[in-house]
């Protein structure tokens, strides 16, 4: 099922960081519904403080169903958390909240399926014990493992990042990590680059922006003003800042594609909306941002849990997984593929 839909980014809610640095001038380029025919996309670009618009068609949403959630036969329910494509399987991390204590739980299938695998992969203590990580986050394949960060379920708790080899995902098997680290924070989201093997990981809210290596050394930490230049992290208070929570996240080439929930201080409290955000060299100080702001779904945030990337598209998984499975999938915008004008 196919629903047409126009996708518009208002700059001036994003970027404070627009406004010329000492002047206080107005950014170039403010967009709205109003300054655009109805079939077009306003789609803003960030380079060095500049704002740009270009037009683009309307794209659509597709819807695609995914099978009823059972596990050794039995109806489950789980939190969706973090959603990757190898291949042509779905990959998702999920918190089994229909048990007791709560699992984090790692779940496969593909279109032409009628079930799940499902693999447990709540971190066990020396004694065998299951531990209070039982949340997974957003994750992402770096061709030959799955990088995934498993939390407590509270803010500042702390983490593993562990990798787990595509070559032991095996029905019905144990699942094993060949690598972990530990950090003393909640990381909900980690995005791999594979050319430069870094990882990239958002804490809760995303108030910081931890990049380690593929050994798990701490390379850089972007907190304050780095997040608010990139419209990263909503923090309440006096000294707070307005931008985009990550809900999952996912290096494409040298583009970074970031999902969540944008918050807006001053708006009506607990108003969000769904943002997808596309950075080019996030890391260096003249990075280019993009972004649009998604349609809800009869009233569903699209960003609000899962994302991945593949062939162009960005698929989104907003939903828990219980008796009916469903994901959206939309064309990305031609300059947010790889390769695409900047």
């Amino acid at each position: 099922m196919r629903v047409p839909f126009e996708l518009c980014f208002c700059a001036n809610e994003l970027l404070p960081a627009a406004r010329g640095p000492r002047t206080g001038t107005p950014p170039i380029g403010i967009f709205s519904r109003s300054h655009w025919p109805r079939r077009l996309l306003a789609l803003a670009v960030l380079t060095g403080g500049v704002v740009r618009g270009e037009d683009s068609p309307v794209l659509s949403i597709e819807e695609i169903r995914l099978p009823a959630l059972r596990i050794a036969g039995e109806r489950a329910r789980a939190h969706t958390q973090g959603l990757e494509l190898v291949g042509n399987d779905y990959y998702v991390t999920a918190r089994r909240e229909d048990v007791r204590p709560q699992r984090a739980f790692l779940f496969r299938t593909d279109p032409s399926r009628a079930d799940w695998d499902a693999w447990d992969i709540t971190p066990l203590d020396a004694q065998g014990r299951v531990t209070s990580l039982d949340h997974p986050g957003g994750m992402q394949s770096d061709g030959t493992r799955l990088w995934i960060p498993l939390a407590e379920s509270k803010r500042n708790g702390r983490s593993l990042i562990r990798s787990f080899p595509m070559t032991n995902l095996v029905s019905g098997g144990r699942l094993t990590p060949d690598f972990e680290f530990e950090v003393k924070d909640h990381i909900g989201a980690v995005a791999v680059a594979v050319e430069r093997k870094i990882i990239l990981g958002a804490n809760w809210d995303t108030e910081r922006v931890y990049v380690w290596d593929f050994q798990g050394r701490l390379q850089q930490t972007l907190t304050d003003s780095q997040l608010t230049e990139r419209a990263l992290g909503g923090v309440a208070g006096v000294e707070g800042r307005r931008g985009l929570a990550v809900q999952d996240w996912k290096f494409v080439g040298e583009r970074l594609i970031a999902s969540g929930l944008f918050r807006t201080f001053g708006a009506p409290s607990g108003a969000t909306e769904s943002r997808l955000l596309c950075f080019t060299e996030f890391l260096a100080s003249n990075f280019q941002r993009q972004g649009v702001t998604l349609p809800s779904q009869k009233g569903l945030p699209l960003a609000r849990e899962a994302m991945a990337i593949s062939e162009g598209a960005a698929y989104f998984l907003p939903e828990d997984l219980g008796a009916a499975n469903r994901l959206f999938r939309i064309i990305l915008p031609e300059s947010m593929k790889p390769g695409g004008a900047r």
